[in-house]
């Protein structure tokens, strides 16, 4: 229990609370929108042709975030420090867990997916000009300026992020408006004056014998879609007025999004015939927004849309750039992580080191393989991860040391019922052949946390620097 205590540490100064509630809002909403709205129902529609079940998949989803998000709206208002799942693992089931959940949160939850939406931003961005730029460019950078692209993305937006709390919040601002705009448009424009057919919904029905297999592990693509419902919480300690402010960043921003994707996938719904998806591969169905788009508006309408979608996805990476590195902070303030990721910038307060850290990792990260392959082994343990940040609800409800502003409604039913679909989720990615190698490879990155924590010394506690604290 020592060791527990120690994260009921003096709150942060208030010169660290720089964060109002818009920013803990477009972190939310910038952290959920990205690459697997974009794809994820291309392929689902392929494999199912159940228009119907495809929605109501999404709609799932949408309900599993939301009992996420409450569950994290409790831990950020009882533990208000920056770093995210590494605190409340730690806090709930001690420091070892911490550190796995720590570890494989950064990279899992971090550097990979901001890997896998840097490569999907520069292959929307660069799509209509591959031609061009494979006659005027050198071969060897014409076959590599997707990876390219995706590396100066990152270590831009990385660069940006050091710089102060309003560019931070002015980048994010900016980059989530931006998407926000461009997928309302997308899906009003295209329902209410796009080239589609209500009637495609008519292929919709109960879903048969052989579909329950392919939702149930389509659901681990969507559930990786709405992952980023807990990214105001990594922000808790520079948050103002958390026990306040906090719940409504992350619930406001759970439910915006899922009436987002709702709508967006009804605009899919409209404009794509099912059975024309079922007869595609699954590289043809993956572009499933520009498919959309091209179906509704035409070529020209496609091209266009398709560079503004690339630009959508920087507000995800930005996202993840801006939140990923207070994971790495909170763990080198407590001796479990380079001590050189818990220093903060003299006059910026802003954790350059960290910030750096994450972004030379993601961009690392997008040369080590494809798409898929990269999606595929982020998603299967950043759902472990997120089920055991949720778990920890249960101890720390019960811990009478800590203050209890927010309590979710209906416990315990949000957090078994994101824990049931959790489990179900990840055994169904581990039974589909084709994923059950990089699913696998995940979970062994998660666990390589086990006997690494072993190694690490007893840290002094989560207490967040004071300002007289050495930077």
């Amino acid at each position: 229990m020592a060791d527990d205590q120690q994260t009921n540490a003096a709150p942060p100064p208030a010169e660290h609370r720089r964060f109002g509630y818009w920013v803990g809002h477009f972190v939310v909403v910038g952290s959920m929108i990205g690459a697997g709205i974009l794809t994820t129902s291309g392929t689902l529609l392929r494999d199912t042709g159940n228009p119907l079940a495809l929605l109501a998949l999404w709609a799932l989803g949408g309900a599993l975030g939301l009992c996420g998000a409450l569950a994290v709206a409790e831990l950020a208002t009882a533990l208000p420090r920056s770093g995210g799942d590494y605190v409340f693992v730690r806090a709930a089931f001690g420091r070892g867990a911490g550190f796995v959940s720590g570890w494989a949160t950064f990279a899992l939850g971090f550097a990979a997916p901001t890997a896998v939406v840097a490569h999907l931003a520069l292959k929307y961005l660069t799509a209509p000009y591959a031609a061009d730029l494979a006659e005027f460019l050198p071969p060897w950078i014409a076959a590599h300026v997707i990876p390219l692209g995706a590396t100066l993305l990152i270590i831009t937006v990385g660069v940006i992020h050091t710089l102060g709390h309003r560019h931070s919040s002015g980048l994010q601002a900016l980059a989530t408006a931006v998407t926000a705009a461009v997928l309302l448009a997308v899906a009003l424009g295209g329902v209410l004056f796009g080239r589609g057919d209500w009637n495609y919904l008519s292929a919709g029905a109960w879903p048969g014998a052989q579909q329950w297999p392919l939702l149930a592990g389509g659901l681990v693509y969507v559930s990786y879609s709405y992952a980023g419902w807990n990214g105001a919480g990594y922000l808790a300690g520079e948050i103002r007025d958390p026990a306040r402010t906090l719940p409504r960043c992350l619930v406001g921003g759970t439910l915006s999004v899922t009436a987002l994707y709702l709508l967006v996938n009804l605009a899919f719904v409209y404009a794509l015939d099912p059975e024309e998806m079922t007869a595609r591969s699954k590289d043809e169905v993956q572009p499933v927004a520009e498919l959309a788009v091209r179906a509704l508006f035409g070529s020209t309408a496609a091209s266009v849309v398709a560079v503004a979608l690339g630009l959508c996805l920087v507000a995800t990476v930005s996202a993840f750039v801006l939140t990923g590195p207070r994971v790495a902070f909170a763990m080198a303030r407590d001796g479990a992580f380079p001590a050189f990721a818990g220093r903060l910038h003299a006059t910026r307060l802003t954790p350059v080191p960290a910030t750096l850290t994450l972004a030379l990792a993601a961009a690392a990260l997008v040369w080590a393989g494809s798409f898929l392959e990269l999606l595929d082994y982020a998603s299967v343990g950043l759902a472990a991860l997120t089920g055991l940040t949720v778990a920890s609800v249960f101890p720390l409800r019960r811990r009478t040391d800590l203050p209890h502003p927010y309590r979710m409604p209906l416990y315990p039913v949000p957090p078994l019922a994101f824990l049931v679909l959790t489990a179900l989720t990840i055994g169904s990615a581990l039974v589909d052949e084709g994923r059950r190698v990089p699913g696998l490879l995940s979970l062994a990155t998660l666990l390589v946390g086990v006997p690494l924590s072993r190694l690490i010394p007893n840290g002094t506690g989560l207490a967040e620097p004071s300002a007289g604290s050495p930077k």
